[in-house]
């Protein structure tokens, strides 16, 4: 699971993703309220379950890539088109963007926000 504070900050501002969040046992987050550098912190009670609660911490949620893969896995027949989709998607001309990410979750993000939301991570933000 990715915790570094560059994929703290992609997840941070992919406003999309973290509307989808449903907060559920051992999601991953971190309280902004704490700041960039506060500790990854995984959901094990009933409080912090609570949307609420979450927001009072300014909770970022750091989906896993299985969770990644979900919020895309809509738009495909099966798991095996989305595995091809993303393999044709690092393969092609647009690779050399992908080289950046040094984590699947990153990557994954990167392609789950390029390809449905056609946005790109540019300077420390998604345009």
């Amino acid at each position: 699971m990715d915790q570094a504070s560059d994929y703290i900050k992609m997840c941070e501002s992919a406003k999309v993703i973290q509307k989808k969040w449903k907060p559920e046992f051992g999601d991953f987050f971190v309280s902004m309220s704490l700041g960039m550098s506060s500790p990854c912190q995984t959901i094990t009670s009933d409080l912090e379950k609570k949307v609420s609660y979450l927001k009072t911490l300014k909770a970022v949620w750091l989906p896993r890539q299985d969770q990644l893969q979900e919020v895309v896995i809509e738009n495909y027949a099966t798991p095996w088109d989305l595995a091809i989709a993303f393999s044709n998607v690092l393969m092609g001309d647009k690779a050399s963007y992908f080289d950046k990410f040094d984590s699947m979750e990153k990557l994954w993000l990167a392609f789950i926000m390029r390809e449905k939301y056609k946005k790109q991570w540019k300077e420390g933000e998604w345009v």
